[in-house]
């Protein structure tokens, strides 16, 4: 589990020097592919079930995010988009594209469909948490005007 990890901080600390962002950005998103990870990990063994496994790390990490980019006053994008990169079901897509190549197409529609709830996962929990974040926000700009 702890080599998985560091595999995950490498690979979101890739794709962060990839996507050209200042070295303290990049060591922090990195560290929000390894949150990604482990609470995928851990869904994984808690409910046998990929989808939800991908939800939970896509929510993890969407928390970490938000956290620090407001902390570091940094956009949101600047840590999910490499710290997603673990999560991305790239192996789905390349077993869809094989399937689908050597002909047997009702595997590569499970494939299809597997990929594309995966990533329906990933992107449901990213925008339940801006959504969960903006409701906050705007709840406790209302009430600090209303006091005043």
């Amino acid at each position: 589990m702890i080599l998985e990890l560091i595999m995950a901080y490498l690979a979101s600390l890739s794709f962060a020097y990839i996507f050209n962002l200042n070295r303290r950005t990049a060591l922090l998103s990195a560290i929000g592919g390894s949150i990604g990870w482990l609470f995928y990990r851990q869904g994984l063994i808690l409910f046998q079930d990929s989808n939800i496994a991908y939800f939970l790390g896509a929510v993890a990490l969407s928390y970490y995010a938000e956290i620090m980019a407001r902390k570091t006053r940094t956009p949101v994008t600047s840590y999910i988009t490499p710290a997603l990169i673990p999560l991305v079901p790239g192996s789905g897509l390349y077993r869809t594209m094989l399937q689908s190549l050597e002909g047997n197409y009702n595997e590569a529609l499970r494939e299809g469909i597997t990929t594309i709830m995966a990533s329906g996962a990933l992107a449901i929990g990213i925008l339940m948490v801006f959504t969960m974040i903006k409701i906050y926000y705007l709840i406790k700009r209302r009430l600090t005007h209303e006091t005043n």
